[in-house]
C-alpha cells in the first residue's frame, strides 16, 4: 500500500461525517487494521512494548465495551492511528501513536470502563493571577500534528472557561484572541483517568 493511499485515507478519516452511532463490525475492523499495522512496524523503526501491549487491551475489550461510549471521533482516531502507522511513519510519531493509545487504555483502567467515554475540559485563560475572558480555545489531538488536512478545533464557547468534551487521548491545547489575532503558546495536555479536567492557559 503505498504513502499516497494512506495520506488520502487518512484525511478521508478526519472529515467524515459524525454520523451514527458506532457498531461492533466497525470497532472490530478499525482494531485488526491497527493491529495489522502495528505488526507491519519493520527495523529501523522501533515495535514498542506499549504500543503492542495496548492494542491487545484494546483488541480483547472490544466484546465487553459499551458502543453508546464509543463516539465516531474515538472511532477515527483509532482509524487514523492505523493509517499513520502504515505511511512511513517517523519513530517519534509512533512513539506518540503509543502515548495516545495508552491514554486511553489508562482512562478505561482508571474509571473500570470499556473503550470510549469522554472528558469535559474546563479551560481557564490567565494572565499572570488574572483571569482572562473572551479568548477563543483551540486543541489538535497531538497525532495529528504534522498530518496532511488535520486542523485544529475551536471550543464552542469562549473563556473563561471555556468548556468541551473531548475523547480521552493528548492534545496540543492553545487560545487566540479573536479582537487581536494573538495567539498563546501551545501546552501539551493528558485528557485521561478522570471524568473532568480543569486546566490554567497562560495567554500574553
Amino acid at each position: 500500500m503505498t504513502r499516497a493511499f494512506m495520506v488520502t485515507a487518512f484525511l478521508l478519516a478526519v472529515s467524515a461525517p459524525a454520523g451514527a452511532q458506532t457498531t461492533r463490525d466497525e470497532l472490530t475492523t478499525a482494531l485488526i487494521r491497527l493491529q495489522r499495522a502495528v505488526d507491519a512496524l519493520e527495523p529501523p523503526l522501533p515495535r514498542p512494548r506499549g504500543l503492542v501491549e495496548a492494542v491487545e487491551w484494546l483488541r480483547v475489550h472490544t466484546g465487553t465495551t459499551d458502543l453508546s461510549q464509543v463516539s465516531p471521533a474515538y472511532l477515527r482516531t483509532l482509524t487514523n492511528a492505523a493509517a499513520l502507522l502504515s505511511g512511513s511513519p517517523s519513530a517519534n510519531l509512533v512513539d506518540d501513536i503509543t502515548e495516545e493509545l495508552q491514554a486511553k487504555v489508562d482512562h478505561c483502567r482508571s474509571l473500570g470502563i470499556g473503550m470510549g467515554g469522554s472528558v469535559l475540559l474546563h479551560v481557564n485563560t490567565r494572565r499572570g493571577d488574572a483571569t482572562v475572558n473572551n479568548w477563543q480555545v483551540l486543541y489538535l489531538l497531538k497525532i495529528y500534528e504534522e498530518a496532511s488536512g488535520a486542523a485544529p478545533t475551536t471550543f464552542a464557547t469562549l473563556s473563561a472557561p471555556a468548556d468541551t468534551r473531548l475523547e480521552p487521548g493528548r492534545y496540543w491545547i492553545w487560545a487566540r484572541d479573536p479582537a487581536t489575532g494573538r495567539m498563546s503558546r501551545r501546552e501539551l495536555v493528558r485528557i485521561s483517568g478522570k471524568r473532568e479536567f480543569e486546566i490554567d492557559l497562560p495567554v500574553p
